[in-house]
């Protein structure tokens, strides 16, 4: 366990390439996940003042939020259309590198297909990892703020958690990284224990390499407990300081408990982005020779 964290840079060195490679495509997308989400941070609060605005008879300041609404979905509708193009097409090249480099470093097939299939969670870092873990932030943060301004009491005790959570996410990359170093290390003996064809071997293979996904699984599985007390705690402190609060509409209610679903769901996220985190950084010490080489190659 204690050298874990040192793995950390051969990851970064792929991720930088890739970073390097496609520079404005990455712009593009990222400058769509960030406007998606900043309409995002707003829509509760939105959805408050049309709930009230149409409880009280004043319809057109609800047109607002139906505005918002599509503005929206038309945004995250453009930009998973764009991130199909762009990283098919990033992965396309990837690929093509992996496989080159580690045929001509001798690497047996069956690694050589393990590594070109893994390197597509690179990939999938900036398509799928990169929105969903900024959204999670953008969530967790974001709400937090906004229930300092509209609840200071129940914001205050939300950024206690968020600090909490910080705190533990260090060593639980660490235990993801260990776990997710198992995991690969089976499945890139996966094709060999196939071809043994003997019945015996094949089924413990996939006996251990089930039981280190579930190992996975487990880790992910306490965080998600740890969440949902959390998140019973919270709800029951707004609603016990709600109820002593006069004058509280139901716009404002929503709007309260919105962004406590909102930072919820974002707290929910943060382990399965770590444990993600950890597998790319322990991924990167595999094919980080054969990128090397690569750059070796290009060099002379």
């Amino acid at each position: 366990m204690a050298a874990v964290p040192s793995l950390h840079e051969p990851a970064s060195h792929v991720l930088r390439r890739i970073v390097r490679a496609h520079p404005g495509r990455l712009s593009l997308t990222g400058g769509l996940v960030v406007v998606e989400n900043a309409l995002d941070l707003f829509y509760p609060l939105a959805a408050g003042f049309a709930i009230d605005a149409v409880l009280a008879g004043e319809l057109r300041h609800a047109w607002l939020y139906v505005g918002l609404i599509l503005v929206f979905w038309s945004v995250g509708a453009a930009r998973r259309a764009i991130d199909t193009r762009v990283y098919s097409r990033i992965y396309a090249g990837l690929a093509t590198e992996v496989i080159t480099a580690q045929q001509r470093l001798g690497v047996e097939r069956s690694a050589i297909h393990a590594r070109a299939t893994l390197s597509r969670q690179f990939v999938d870092f900036f398509e799928v990892e990169v929105p969903t873990l900024v959204t999670a932030l953008a969530g967790i943060v974001g709400s937090a703020v906004m229930l300092l301004v509209l609840e200071p009491t129940v914001g205050a005790v939300a950024a206690v958690v968020l600090l909490v959570a910080v705190l533990a996410s260090r060593p639980y990359l660490a235990r993801s990284e260990f776990l997710a170093a198992c995991l690969h290390a089976r499945q890139e003996r996966e094709a060999a224990s196939i071809d043994t064809a003997r019945p015996l071997r094949i089924a413990r293979h996939f006996r251990i390499t089930g039981g280190r996904r579930v190992a996975l699984s487990d880790l992910e599985a306490k965080a998600y407990v740890g969440v949902g007390v959390v998140t019973a705690g919270l709800f029951a402190l707004a609603f016990v300081h709600l109820a002593g609060e006069s004058g509280t509409t139901a716009g404002h209610l929503y709007t309260v408990t919105s962004y406590l679903w909102t930072f919820a769901f974002g707290l929910d996220d943060l382990p399965q982005h770590l444990a993600q985190l950890g597998r790319l950084r322990e991924l990167g010490t595999r094919i980080r020779p054969g990128l090397d080489a690569d750059d070796d190659a290009d060099e002379d």
